[in-house]
């Protein structure tokens, strides 16, 4: 029987699990490896149950906790006005693709107009992600080192962070299109493409670095391609036929244009840190193909063609589709030049907007230890040895205990996974290149591990250029599924180091890190637990802030229904939570003023408030994204409305 998190995929395509699996590997000349092979279902089940519920006993005690105001704002507006029939980008500044405000107005239809009810509908989707992850992990080791794995991958996702943001969509996306390439590669049924195609067209959707999780699809393809054409002609024995070499140079234009995008990606803030983090994973991979296709013995070039176009064009299909339909109120409104703008242009202005360098180089010493103990797993006879198992975990838990205290240990400790996706990725480029008996890869293992190995390397792209510790959460279960391929991957299978490094950085991140309270400072010290109150308004939902965070906004919010006689405000920069706490209009298109033009601001405010005609304002003295309001904007609002008072950040004015 198959376990829980495969009966969901199952569901779909209830053909045998290795009928087709095992007619690849049979033609291929090689056998399905042990790691490949389902463990007993009664011990799978009861591992995934563990996991699963460990998981959201974690997530659910931290998704009523804090919040960062502009994030949750803008999340909620955006919801709001499309669920009262506003068209993202066309009436007002989308930050995103749009998909996700209507799924977030949909939340807002189930469990109400709230803040916290992004958070339920988030919770939602992390319910089906953790056996999604799961699966993928049982897919490289045992059930209880892929439940570690999961663990792992959890303690560094979301309740990090438990806010609704795109980005952890972008993450349950990958991850159930990533299984269902898993289901493919067994099965070799069409309707896994699809439905992989499909998690990438509303990965999109999310949010426009979605499509980096179809570059990693699309690598992989090739690279299933070429197992496929050396299956071929392993079987057929097809020595009179000359290799094609058509394909051949489609391959190396293709890696070429990949590799091209990437430093167009890159190029405004390219530097010798950004080539590390963003260039050299996915050169690697580029690499790992061309060496591939440098061995001999490959099909013609138009079987290598129509194996290719098999699995790209019902994925493409897939991945069209959501967006098609998306795009039919925008077709039908004359309005795709406004979506275009928003979803391709604009978040080019952004990158001078919101930028945050990885980390420099010289950090890469935290590398050392964790790559070193890894290494020495894998490749020492005495990795298993109990003396040395045990003289790293008194290591590993000195470190973790002086970590409060210490914030260079606490650096080193954060440090060592967060700038581990290159090295891992090369690594694993090597292993999968690599035909030594050491490394148990038959040509399915191959693939599954090329495929997590580029889901590591250009879904971190989601890091680009802002990329705080809290980007390193985005990909950071995939950067683990990664690692559990390599370890796996070695025989005779090293087990005491590798679980002890994985409980080391599950234990960090739930002990070390306080989840929504550390954000972009948790990669360089210690945050304790702090205090939190109810928020306290009705649209907050059961939202809890901190205590000054509650005190400002209750002042605010009263203050403005105070003095709204027609039930208008305006507030900015960048206050869309100002809006949906008061239950007001905002009386522009804009969410967050730097993306519009700052040239024109003042005009642009002035007419935003004279089009309302509100009798109070709020101003953001310190935004989070934008600048402050210039000079002479600043001045004509204090002509306009003359009263005010200060409170927090904010300063609230309002007509006598």
């Amino acid at each position: 029987m198959p376990t829980t998190a495969e009966q969901a995929l199952d569901t779909l395509a209830p053909e045998s699990r290795t009928t087709g699996a095992e007619k690849f590997a049979s033609s291929s000349g090689h056998g399905i490896s042990s790691f490949a092979r389902p463990a007993s279902s009664g011990r799978s089940l009861a591992v995934l149950l563990v996991v699963w519920a460990l998981s959201l006993v974690w997530l659910g005690m931290f998704l009523r906790e804090n919040w960062v105001p502009h994030d949750d704002g803008m999340l909620a507006q955006s919801a709001e006005r499309a669920l009262q029939g506003q068209l993202p980008h066309r009436d007002f500044d989308e930050v995103y693709t749009g998909g996700l405000s209507y799924l977030h107005a949909a939340a807002f239809k189930l469990f109400g107009t709230n803040l916290f009810s992004l958070r339920e509908m988030l919770f939602i989707f992390f319910l089906l992600w953790v056996p999604a992850l799961y699966f993928c992990a049982s897919r490289f080791a045992s059930p209880l080192a892929a439940g570690l794995a999961t663990l792992v991958g959890v303690a560094w996702s979301v309740p990090v962070y438990p806010a609704a943001m795109p980005s952890w969509y972008c993450l349950f996306f990958a991850t159930f299109g990533i299984a269902a390439l898993f289901k493919y590669i067994e099965a070799r049924a069409t309707i896994w493409l699809f439905l992989a195609g499909l998690c990438g067209g509303l990965s999109f959707l999310v949010k426009s670095p979605g499509i980096y999780y179809i570059g990693v699809v699309l690598l992989f393809f090739l690279f299933c391609e070429q197992s496929q054409a050396r299956a071929e002609n392993e079987a057929e024995a097809s020595a009179s036929k000359p290799p094609g070499k058509i394909y051949p140079l489609f391959l190396r234009l293709s890696i070429l244009a990949f590799v091209a995008a990437l430093a167009l990606l890159i190029h405004r803030l390219a530097g010798l840190t950004e080539l590390y983090y963003f260039m050299l994973p996915g050169l690697a991979l580029g690499l790992a193909l061309l060496a591939r296709e440098a061995r001999p013995a490959l099909r013609t070039d138009g079987t290598r063609f129509r194996n290719l176009f098999r699995m790209a064009i019902p994925f493409l299909a897939g991945a069209v589709l959501p967006v098609a339909l998306f795009l039919i109120p925008y077709a039908a409104t004359h309005s795709l030049g406004s979506f275009y703008r928003g979803v391709f242009v604009a978040p080019f202005m952004r990158i001078s907007m919101a930028v945050f360098l990885p980390p420099a180089l010289g950090d890469l010493i935290a590398l050392v230890p964790s790559v070193g103990l890894l290494a020495f797993a894998c490749f020492s006879k005495r990795g298993e040895s109990p003396y040395v198992a045990a003289a790293a975990a008194a290591g590993l838990v000195t470190v973790l205990v002086a970590a409060p205290y210490h914030p260079i240990v606490y650096q080193f400790d954060w440090l060592s996974a967060g700038t581990m996706i290159p090295v891992i990725v090369v690594a694993g480029a090597l292993v999968v290149l690599s035909g030594r008996a050491e490394w148990k890869l038959d040509e399915l293992s191959r693939q599954r591990m090329f495929l997590i190995l580029s889901a590591a390397a250009l879904c971190s792209l989601i890091a680009f250029p802002y990329s705080s510790a809290t980007y390193f959460c985005y990909v950071a279960p995939l950067v683990a599924l990664a690692a559990l391929a390599i370890v796996s991957a070695r025989s005779p299978r090293p087990r005491l180091l590798p679980a002890m490094a994985a409980v080391f950085y599950a234990a960090f991140m739930m002990f070390m890190v306080t989840p929504g309270f550390a954000l972009d400072s948790m990669s360089r010290w210690y945050v304790p637990p702090q205090l939190t109150v109810p928020l306290g308004l009705p649209r907050a939902g059961a939202l809890r802030v901190k205590p000054f965070d509650a005190a400002v906004y209750n002042r605010v919010i009263s203050l403005v229904e105070q003095k709204a006689r027609n039930g208008a405000v305006y507030a900015g920069p960048d206050s869309p939570e100002i809006y949906f706490l008061a239950g007001m209009q905002n009386p522009s298109r804009v969410i967050f003023d730097g993306m519009e033009d700052y040239a024109h601001e003042t005009s642009r405010v002035l007419a935003a408030i004279d089009s309302a005609n509100p009798t109070v304002i709020v101003i953001n003295r310190l935004p989070a994204v934008s600048t402050p309001f210039p000079v002479d904007l600043r001045e004509a609002l204090a002509a306009r409305f003359p009263e005010k008072r200060d409170i927090g950040k904010f300063e609230v004015r309002w007509q006598p």
